[in-house]
């Protein structure tokens, strides 16, 4: 069996350091492989809303046979990311699949190997899809690799599902057995967890247990079966996205043992820097195989009804502000060159497909709640990493929502004893995460301008379960001068462009001494990134 890699570099844009265009991409997916650069073992070409050129793989492949030693498929692995087959985007899947074959074109001149072996397909929601996607890419291989004069007999490309949605995450084990079965996977099977859609869409406590859930259903679908399973986990370095950094090592590979491969995304590669990146993943390679959590029949209920009261408190606390946001986001840099936003809207539709969560709660009151709150909180949500840079620019982090009274329903539905399990056994990572995330908050009514009197009163009873560090003075400083921008934005006022030197880092002074409020408004959203190291 091949190789399965535990560092997969990916194009996401949460970098606040680094802007990368679509020709920047070849040279950095070869940096990523190279030992002096982040020693990644896998690159990521997305085609899910960016802007990607289709001859993107095959010149990161002749770029690899160029300037390393390395062979796609045996040392190193190329895996692009497809859209869903969305009836509005068929099309796009085609013609994915067709730069598939280019580069494996390119891997058999150079190589003498198929190399590209596997596609990542987003927004899954039923087998069906991921059927018809391994149908349609091999009918594809056969007939252009005819016309190419390639040898595509023994070829075969295989899917890896990617589960974004916490209905899919809680029926981890169900969905893979479909998938197995009406699939025809044999041998292994590589499945992708994705945390950040699921914590845009019910918070970060629903989302973060809803990936331990699923990493666990992965294991006893692997053990149904007789056959590997290899979790892929999608998160980033804020708390919020799965905090995780070389600083929070330990208690991340804690958390979500059992995963076997990583995402080093953007903000981690470029706002933490090479050194932190390559000792980190150092870490995962050594953390990999350690065993999947095991929950018994009680355990999972308990889980389950948590998930569900943190889902609906962050619903309820983020449909005061949700329209606020929307708005703020479109302020926020593409660090990405990106299409619009058709598929993305598509997916999250399909993502906030309520029913289909509302069939696992247990909790009629809870119920009603969820059902009332998902359509008022967003009716198009924005991107991730516009959600997340938005809250945390204006000093809301998103973490913040919804989890202290959240936490004070599970004491007093299901007891105190299960905040304690809790906090202790099934989410310790909880009191770092919020430690992290309080020095990036602001209080303060008057100055941050996404705060609510029931969103502060919800902090206020958070302090009852968990300690928060003191807020970070400089951040606090600029988060309030871009909230003032922001807040002359929303109403349509004008004023005069403050005068700001600011700390940022050990080595860097932001200056703030011309132009108006719009054009200083970007590049303190990045500035505010740098501070905490990551924009999303």
């Amino acid at each position: 069996m091949q190789k399965i890699p535990v560092a997969m570099a990916t194009q996401h844009a949460d970098s606040a350091v680094k802007h990368v265009s679509v020709k920047e991409e070849i040279d950095e997916a070869v940096l990523s492989f190279k030992q002096d650069g982040f020693n990644c073992d896998e690159y990521l070409v997305d085609y899910m809303g960016k802007l990607t050129p289709y001859h993107q793989i095959g010149q990161i492949v002749q770029k690899i046979h160029d300037e390393t030693d390395f062979i796609p498929g045996k040392d190193i692995f190329v895996t692009p990311r497809m859209v869903s087959s969305f009836e509005e985007e068929p099309f796009r899947q085609i013609m994915t699949t067709a730069a598939i074959i280019e580069g494996i074109k390119y891997c058999m001149d150079y190589f003498g190997v198929q190399g590209i072996r596997e596609v990542i397909q987003a927004a899954v929601t039923t087998t069906e899809e991921l059927r018809n996607c391994k149908i349609r890419s091999e009918d594809l291989l056969r007939v252009v690799g005819k016309h190419l004069k390639m040898n595509t007999k023994d070829m075969e490309i295989r899917i890896i599902p990617l589960f974004g949605g916490i209905a899919e995450h809680l029926s981890m084990e169900q969905v893979l057995s479909l998938f197995v079965k009406e699939v025809g996977v044999k041998e292994y099977a590589r499945v992708f967890i994705g945390k950040s859609e699921a914590a845009l869409l019910y918070g970060h406590m629903a989302s973060a247990l809803s990936c331990k859930v699923a990493i666990a259903g992965c294991k006893r679908a692997e053990e149904e079966h007789d056959m590997k399973i290899y979790p892929i986990l999608g998160c980033g370095a804020l708390p919020f996205r799965g905090h995780m950094t070389l600083e929070n090592a330990d208690n991340f590979l804690r958390e979500y043992q059992g995963v076997h491969t990583f995402t080093i995304q953007s903000g981690l590669r470029y706002d933490h820097g090479a050194d932190e990146t390559r000792a980190l993943i150092g870490k995962m390679r050594e953390a990999v195989g350690r065993p999947a959590p095991v929950y018994d029949a009680e355990q999972l209920k308990e889980i389950e009804r948590m998930i569900f009261i943190f889902a609906k408190n962050y619903l309820l606390e983020l449909s005061e502000i949700a329209e606020k946001i929307s708005v703020i986001a479109e302020y926020i840099p593409d660090q990405r060159e990106r299409l619009l936003n058709v598929e993305e809207v598509a997916y999250y539709r399909e993502l906030r497909n309520v029913e289909s969560i509302l069939r696992l709660c247990p909790d009629k009151d809870v119920k009603r709640s969820i059902m009332g709150y998902a359509y008022t909180a967003f009716h198009r949500p924005p991107r991730w990493v516009k959600f997340v840079a938005s809250t945390y620019t204006c000093g809301l982090p998103p973490e913040f929502i919804g989890l202290g009274t959240a936490l004070k329903e599970i004491k007093d539905t299901i007891g105190e004893k299960a905040v304690d399990r809790l906090l202790d056994e099934i989410y310790p990572s909880l009191r770092v995460d919020v430690k992290f995330a309080s020095r990036f908050l602001d209080r303060n009514l008057d100055s941050n301008i996404l705060l609510t009197k029931r969103l502060l009163k919800s902090i206020d009873e958070l302090e009852n379960f968990l300690e928060l560090d003191e807020p970070d003075g400089s951040y606090l400083i600029l988060s309030r001068l871009a909230s003032s921008y922001i807040k002359e934005i929303l109403t349509g006022e004008t004023s005069k462009a403050k005068r700001l030197a600011i700390l940022i880092d050990k080595e860097t002074v932001a200056e703030y001494l011309n132009g108006v409020s719009r054009e200083n408004l970007s590049k303190m959203i990045l500035d505010l990134g740098r501070i905490r190291k990551s924009l999303a």
